[in-house]
């Protein structure tokens, strides 16, 4: 029967495992486990999918990677005296996941799905617009069913309870992983041909991260700007430049406007723009945090404490930077290991001028840039979606290649 599945079924599977990842909650079976998603249930059918269709698959290195990594992980938590505990070996399952996602998106047909991708922003953005204006309850469901917790409970309120900013969760449960959701979107959509349809994805994409609030994905958006006005600003005329600077700047006046409920409340994404945001005590924390994990990196800088998650459960610790906290489990080793998942298809894109590979590189761009105050690459929603992202930009490459070559 496997044998028999057609590339278009493969990519339905594939597509699922895209829908399931930002539309349905995480199952938690154990209270002392990690909470499960459709695509650890469905992993050995991709496992099989993947050996029967071995001889068809085109090579591509990028998935050894996290292959060897995983190796490295496990190696990081024996000498670290870790393997006595549960927890360290899921980040091994991880990057052993993150593989088998590279090898089996390269078996899809991104263009037979695309559609459906168009139908899953259309969907999200409703569930968001409902969750914004509380309508049928759904707040309800978001908080119970999605992780979404004390940021649904304190949805356009303060500290004190008092009435303040709104700011997006979403099905994500937090409105800075929310902020990366739409942010990918905005990528997707972007008007690299100014086509009608573009333009309106990409200012839906745009609204949908600004009322998220999130200080990351504002400077995410900022950083993707200037990078296309230095790199590719000969792509568009300037009445086009004109256009998305203008669209842009009036979709985060709306943004303020409905965040604020009418300017009567402090922005977050204001807070960035005229430098409080420096002074806030999340930043504090995370100075502090920051300053904690430092100081014991440099006493173990080449392989660091292993993927000891007690160690923040224990002392209530967030990390809130990739960087330091791959260093810090795994050394300098580990870091450079979790740099070349970024580096790798970046040296691949750089030299491509195509929509596909900008795209590519401007997606590798949001989760470096948000790696610098958050944890993308440890969000297991956040990290499917990037890997389909680049699979879907390594299918096209690879099909261009194919075509100069023959």
């Amino acid at each position: 029967m496997m044998h028999g599945l057609s590339k278009n079924s493969l990519s339905i599977l594939g597509f699922f495992l895209l829908l399931a990842s930002v539309l349905l909650p995480d199952i938690k079976l154990n209270a002392s486990l990690p909470s499960l998603q459709i695509l650890d249930f469905l992993l050995p059918i991709i496992f099989v999918v993947i050996w029967i269709k071995r001889k068809t698959i085109t090579p591509n290195n990028y998935s050894l990677i996290p292959l060897i990594f995983s190796f490295y992980i496990l190696f990081s938590i024996f000498i670290s005296d870790n393997y006595r505990d549960l927890n360290p070996y899921f980040e091994v399952y991880k990057m052993l996941k993150v593989a088998l996602l590279i090898v089996f998106f390269s078996l899809i047909n991104f263009d037979f799905i695309k559609n459906l991708i168009h139908f899953l922003f259309g969907l999200l953005v409703l569930i968001n617009l409902l969750h914004f204006f509380n309508l049928l309850h759904i707040n309800f469901l978001l908080e119970h069913y999605y992780n979404g917790g004390i940021h649904i409970q304190f949805f356009g309120l303060d500290s004190m309870g008092a009435p303040a900013v709104k700011r997006l969760v979403g099905t994500m449960g937090n409105p800075n992983i929310n902020g990366l959701l739409f942010g990918m979107f905005a990528i997707l959509y972007f008007p690299f041909k100014f086509k009608q349809k573009e333009l309106i994805g990409f200012f839906i994409a745009l609204l949908m991260t600004f009322l998220c609030q999130s200080r990351t994905s504002l400077v995410i958006i900022i950083g993707i700007f200037l990078f296309l006005l230095v790199f590719h600003r000969s792509k568009f005329k300037l009445q086009q430049w004109l256009v998305l600077l203008f669209g842009t700047c009036t979709i985060y006046l709306l943004s303020w406007m409905l965040a604020t409920s009418f300017f009567q409340y402090t922005s977050y994404n204001n807070s960035l723009l005229d430098g409080t945001a420096l002074f806030s005590g999340s930043v504090r924390g995370r100075w502090e945090s920051w300053e904690l994990l430092w100081n014991m990196i440099v006493k173990h800088p080449i392989f660091g404490y292993g993927p000891n998650k007690n160690f923040f459960y224990t002392n209530h610790i967030y990390s809130e930077n990739e960087y330091l906290l791959m260093t810090w489990r795994y050394g300098v080793i580990g870091l450079m290991f979790y740099l070349s998942i970024f580096i790798y298809p970046l040296i691949k894109f750089i030299k491509k001028m195509e929509p596909y590979a900008i795209q590519a590189i401007l997606l590798i761009l949001l989760m470096t840039i948000s790696a610098l105050t958050n944890n993308p690459f440890t969000e297991k929603n956040i990290l499917l979606i990037y890997i389909f992202g680049i699979s879907w930009a390594f299918s096209k490459y690879l099909n261009q290649e194919s075509h100069v070559e023959a």
